[in-house]
Formats: structure tokens, sequence, C-alpha cells
């Protein structure tokens, strides 16, 4: 029967309903034949023997056998009239049989399974439980329908995972934001006691500790409230820049690509443009390299330039006299690849992945988030982000899907 589950359900049911529709017309037209032959038989013993006059023996025999003939009679008519109600009967009931075999066979092998396995898997998701899979084991419209309703599972899978994931960076990336604000707070906090301090000397103190001082120099306190004054400024503009970069990252957590169609050629000229007009004035050496030809791609400009951006910038703080960037089309990828040769990327970030805060120098005045926005950029273009050390430093390859 494996040559039924795999047609489709309507050309199934007429095959199977003209298969037993046959069988149930041979079995018709056999039962007729049969049933016509027995009544046939059934007649002979029916007809009347008529009796000569002449011979009297012959007519003792023959009033003997008529007789017989009519207690036999009776008999012979009930039976034939059964068999012509049976040449009627039969075929009706051939055929209801073949349309209930049809419908129970259809059932069977068509509906049962597919429906079973749709209904078992609706119930695990409403359970909140997608940690299964629906196998199509037909290639009917149910087998499709299984197709679909596997993809809708894995879809709804993928998107908890993200949402999972989105939940725990939050948390880390909370976790990093207050351990990070942890030192610019202290130190707020040690220059406000310091510069009070200052404040609450008392002034018979200052003006005679003043007289005793040079003209051009300035009171000891009060050149120390000043670094304190500084220090502050300082810490609260990186408090600001945290804020902003936190602010950001939330904003684009909520972003969705907006592919639209970009001619390849002038894609990649305003890119190299635009790279070429941020390392302009840095020093730094830049090569730009472009594989692949195309016509028109779908793709979301601002996503590419940002991270572009991002990376070129990134790379600029750590290449000592060259960058190098590729761009690369293929049929379904458009992959970016920026390359500098300063010192590659530490082991601990290559083992850990892209994470946020997290930086390439310890001591550095950015915050560690460029790969991570750059990361999350890719993914929600339906690519990835892939951090490596080259022969002669880091190397980025920023993947973004256009298919």
């Amino acid at each position: 029967m494996e040559w039924i589950r795999r047609m489709r359900l309507k050309k199934a049911l007429f095959t199977m309903t003209f298969i037993n529709l046959i069988l149930a017309t041979l079995l018709s037209v056999l039962s007729f034949w049969v049933c016509l032959e027995l009544s046939t038989k059934v007649s002979s013993h029916m007809v009347e023997i008529r009796i000569n006059d002449d011979n009297l023996a012959v007519k003792e025999t023959n009033l003997a056998v008529k007789e017989t003939e009519k207690e036999v009679s009776p008999r012979a008519a009930m039976a034939r009239n059964i068999l012509s109600a049976l040449q009627i009967v039969l075929p009706v009931a051939y055929f209801v049989t073949a349309m209930m075999i049809t419908t129970s066979l259809f059932y069977r092998l068509k509906l049962k399974e597919p429906l079973e396995l749709l209904a078992r898997g609706a119930s695990r998701i409403m359970e909140n439980d997608l940690d299964f899979q629906v196998e199509a084991r037909t290639e009917d419209e149910l087998g499709e329908l299984c197709i679909a309703f596997e993809t809708m599972r894995r879809s709804l899978l993928n998107n908890n995972r993200e949402l999972w994931r989105q939940a725990e960076e939050r948390k880390r990336l909370n976790a990093a934001f207050s351990h990070d604000l942890r030192n610019p707070v202290t130190v707020i906090k040690g220059s406000v006691k310091m510069a009070r301090r200052c404040l609450e000397q008392p002034v018979a103190q200052r003006d005679e500790a003043g007289k005793s001082a040079s003209v051009k120099q300035d009171f000891p306190d009060t050149e120390l409230l000043r670094e304190n004054l500084v220090r502050i400024e300082d810490y609260t503009d990186r408090i600001r820049r945290y804020v902003e970069v936190m602010g950001s990252v939330g904003k684009l957590e909520e972003v969705q690509a907006e592919r639209a169609p970009a001619a390849w050629s002038t894609l990649a000229g305003e890119l190299e443009n635009a790279i070429s007009f941020i390392v302009a004035g840095s020093g730094i050496r830049f090569v730009f390299e472009r594989f692949g030809s195309g016509g028109t791609i779908c793709v979301d400009k601002n996503m590419l330039f940002q991270i572009a951006e991002n990376l070129i910038s990134n790379g600029l703080r750590f290449a000592k006299r060259q960058i190098t960037v590729r761009l690369f089309l293929s049929e379904e990828e458009l992959s970016l690849e920026v390359a500098d040769d300063g010192e590659g990327f530490p082991e601990r970030l290559l083992k850990n992945g892209v994470k946020p805060f997290q930086k390439g120098v310890e001591d550095s005045d950015h915050f560690g988030m460029g790969l991570y926005i750059c990361d999350l950029l890719c993914r929600k273009h339906g690519g990835s982000l892939t951090p490596e050390n080259g022969q002669t430093g880091a190397k980025v390859c920023a993947v973004l899907r256009i298919s």
C-alpha cells in the first residue's frame, strides 16, 4: 500500500474508489450469473409432464410423477423468487460494502497517522513543550501540512531560544554595566569627599596660609579641589557614555532588518567611500577589495554601514600601519571582512566569543561593546560575526544573509 501513501489525497481517493467499484461490479456480475443459472435449473424441475390416455400403465406412472411434482413446485417457486431478489440485493450490498471499505482504507492509509501526529503536536505546544519533531511520512497535502507544522514548531522553538538568550544577555549586560559603573561611582564619591573637606576648611586657615604662600602659587587645597572637580567631570562623562551605549544596545535589540534592493556595484562603491572617510587622517593605510559580481541584492544598507563603521573604528585602535577590507558576494550571503596588522585578539576573547563589555585591552577607555553591537546586527540580518586572529593581526568576518 505504499504506492497509495505516496499519492495525493484526491488521486488516492479516486483510485481506491475506482478499484473497489470495479471489484463490486465484477462480484455483482458473477452473482447475477450464478443466480440466473440456479434459477434456470430450478425452473426445469417445474415443467409439467403431459399424460398419454392411450397407455394405462404410463398414465399411472405419470400420475405418480405428477403427484410428486405438485409437492415440489412450491419450494421451487420460493427458491426462484429468492434468487430473483438476490440478483438485486447482492449488487447493492457489494457497492455499499465497497464504499465502506474505501472510506475505511482511505482514513487508515491517508488520514489517521498524520492527524494523530498533528493532534499530539498541538497538545504538546499547548503545554509549552516544543522539544519534539513532527515527521512527514506521506507526500500528499497532509504531509505538506506536517512539514508546515514542523516549520512552525522550529520557528517557535528558535523564537523562544532567542527570547531566552536575550533575557540572559540582558542579565549579563546589567551585571557588566553595574560592575563597570562601580569604579567610576567610587571615584566620584571619593572626589566629592575630598572637595567637601577642602570647602569645610576654616577660612582663617586658608587666609593665613595664603599670606605665606607665593602670589603665583595657588592654595594647595584649591589645587586639590580643582583636580577633584576635573576627575568628577571625567567620570561623569564616562557614565553618560555608558548610559548612551546601553540605550543604543536596547534600541538595537528591537530593530528588525529592513531589506531593500540595492545595486551591487553601487553599494560596494558607497561602502568603500564611507570607510575611506573614516580612515582619513588616521595615518593608517586602507586597502579595499571586493569579490563576486551581481546585479541587485536585498540588504539592509543601514545595518551594513553601521557594522562596517564599528569594525573599522575598532580596527583603527589596534592597527599599526594598514587595515584591509574585503567584501564577498555569494548567492545567499554578503560577507564583510576587516583585518588589521595589530597584536590580534586575546585568547580569552576568542575562547569566550563575542560578549558585551569585553575589551581587547583592559585599560582601554572604550567599553568593549563594538563587536557585540556588530554581532547583534549580524544576527538581526540572519548572519553571524566571527572574530579570529590572522597571520598579521586580528580579523573579523561579518556575514549577512541576503536571500
